[in-house]
């Protein structure tokens, strides 16, 4: 992974690829049964968890980008058997439980949006960055607040599925 220029995009280009890495390294090896495993039925799992950060890098930035999220356009929610619309926030804990993909799909889904993200974040322009975007259920924001919280949420749910990871198979799993 090579360092990207000194940009408005080039750190949270960086921040995402670093974090992109540590959640791969961090399911790499894990059976399906261990990627859905739940601490407690509250708890989110390691696959709903990869879901869900990669639903909402590929819609944050389809939204800067002003394009239709990958998740859609390349038939992701079909496959997954889910709504077009469907994206973890707002999940109870009965469909966090319910969640279930195989491992090729679910890093398959991750690898696209990741992609996406990265497309659509090296050809921002100032003027996508500062414009007004929508969220459901969220004030409207300038993008760039919005992929900032994004690019927060992530890292947190990486540093949740390393955490489970870690309680699944115990220390020495993360290399030096």
């Amino acid at each position: 992974m090579a360092d990207e220029p000194l940009t408005s995009t080039g750190f949270p280009i960086m921040l995402m690829q670093l974090s992109f890495a540590r959640m791969k390294q961090a399911i790499k090896g894990l059976s399906d049964e261990q990627i859905s495993f739940q601490p407690d039925p509250a708890s989110n799992s390691i696959g709903w968890l990869v879901w869900h950060l990669s639903r909402w890098k590929d819609i944050q930035t389809a939204r800067v980008a002003g394009e239709a999220e990958v998740w859609v356009t390349d038939g992701w929610a079909g496959r997954f058997g889910l709504p077009d619309d469907r994206n973890g926030n707002g999940d109870t804990p009965e469909q966090v439980a319910a969640f279930r993909a195989e491992r090729g799909l679910l890093e398959g889904y991750a690898e696209a949006a990741h992609d996406a993200a990265l497309r659509r974040m090296r050809a921002a322009t100032p003027e996508q960055l500062t414009r007004t975007v929508s969220s459901p259920g969220r004030p409207d924001r300038p993008a760039y607040r919005s992929l900032l919280i994004n690019a927060i949420d992530y890292t947190e749910h990486t540093g949740q599925i390393a955490y489970l990871r870690g309680m699944l198979t115990g220390p020495g799993w993360l290399p030096g």
